[in-house]
């Protein structure tokens, strides 16, 4: 059975980093999260941080270029000893899809691309986004939800039920933003997604805004593609 390239489509707040966690778990799929490595380089202060964190600031997206060059030096390094990869936050662009596509089949053939879709109301996603926290310890980041009766909570108030950091609200995470976030977003996922159409990929659309266990089950549909 081939390696999995699971690419997960989805706007900020759609659920992708939760199920991702799962997956991770289950099958022995690694979660790349650009959004991660690239708060990593924010906590850092680097001045590719500081970079990224203007950008983000303002509702723009980080260049191609700089998300691609992350992209290629994480998978060579985490390639080995996982059955699959999740791309979680990339590609955001028609040009990123096609890079990772150009990159996977030159470099790293034995990985089968798949899409899941995450489709969820722009109402939910802004409850979502505005209720949202995750654990300030760099190297754990999991996330969790402020929401009464939210499967997220976590067990003790605003601490990382993982790692017993403090839980802290990301500073892009505002309704402000996150409108701009999802305008742009919009704008390139239906040229991304006729993109995975034309080269005859697999493409799961699911509903996001239903319990996690639910949209896990939805992904275990493609776990033996």
């Amino acid at each position: 059975m081939s390696k999995k390239a699971v690419i997960f489509l989805g706007p900020p707040g759609a659920g992708k980093g939760t199920i991702s966690a799962v997956c991770q778990k289950e099958f022995n799929w690694k979660h790349l999260s650009t959004g991660n490595v690239c708060r990593e380089h924010i906590v850092n202060k680097t001045d590719l941080g500081q970079e990224i964190a203007a950008l983000i600031s303002q509702g723009k997206l980080v260049p191609d270029q700089i998300i691609m060059n992350m992209i290629e030096m994480w998978i060579v390094t985490h390639q080995y000893n996982i059955d699959g990869i999740i791309f979680d936050g990339t590609p955001r662009t028609l040009e990123q899809s096609a890079f990772i596509d150009k990159m996977l089949n030159v470099q790293f053939s034995n990985f089968k691309t798949l899409v899941v879709k995450f489709e969820v109301d722009e109402n939910v996603l802004m409850n979502r986004i505005e209720s949202r926290v995750v654990c300030g310890n760099k190297d754990c980041q999991r996330v969790y939800s402020t929401q009464q009766d939210n499967s997220l909570q976590p067990k003790q108030f605003m601490k990382c039920d993982v790692c017993d950091h403090d839980l802290i609200h990301r500073p892009d995470d505002s309704r402000e933003t996150l409108k701009k976030r999802l305008d742009v977003y919009y704008q390139h996922e239906k040229d991304m997604l006729q993109y995975y159409k034309d080269k005859g990929t697999t493409i799961l659309v699911i509903n996001a805004q239903e319990p996690v266990e639910q949209v896990f089950e939805y992904i275990k549909q493609i776990s033996n593609c």
